[in-house]
């Protein structure tokens, strides 16, 4: 079997560097963890695409990897043609400028108006995971558009990330 070089990670190659360089918990010897939210609906309502008007689980400062592929939606169905948006709120990067809202960066209208979800997150489509690194932490926010949003029941949302220890 022949293996093209590179054969380390960087992470390895600065570990074994000499001097060593330093790897951060945040690749070894972080912990995955998990945050959960429950939206309980009582009436249907409208937001608007994309704009994180709906705000679900309060993520940790620093930086943090988030795999969609292990995240959770399940939501009930929503009015016909009611799309659900799931993504990041404003927050404030480790070099002190604020990223923008990306209302769509786990989930980009996913059709609540067709049925019930129970789903993970779809979102990169291109990446295994996504990592954020901020300051004072960010929210994760979702909203509904096209139609209104499920009048009754619960949505929940859980995500997987990885934080140094």
């Amino acid at each position: 079997m022949a293996i093209s070089v590179p054969s380390k990670s960087s992470q390895y190659t600065d570990y074994t560097a000499k001097p060593q360089t330093f790897v951060p918990s945040s690749d070894w010897g972080s912990k995955l963890r998990a945050s959960f939210s429950k939206l309980t609906f009582t009436a249907a309502g409208f937001t608007t695409a994309g704009l994180g008007d709906i705000k679900l689980i309060r993520m940790p400062a620093g930086p943090v990897r988030i795999f969609p592929d292990l995240c959770r939606l399940v939501c009930p169905a929503g009015t016909v043609t009611s799309d659900l948006d799931i993504g990041f709120g404003a927050y404030t990067n480790a070099a002190g400028a604020t990223v923008a809202l990306d209302g769509i960066a786990l989930a980009d209208s996913l059709d609540v108006g067709g049925g019930a979800l129970d789903q993970s997150l779809p979102l990169p489509a291109v990446a295994s995971m996504i990592e954020v690194t901020s300051r004072d932490g960010f929210d994760i926010v979702a909203s509904f558009d096209t139609a209104n949003s499920p009048a009754a029941g619960d949505m929940y949302v859980t995500v997987a990330y990885m934080i140094g220890n």
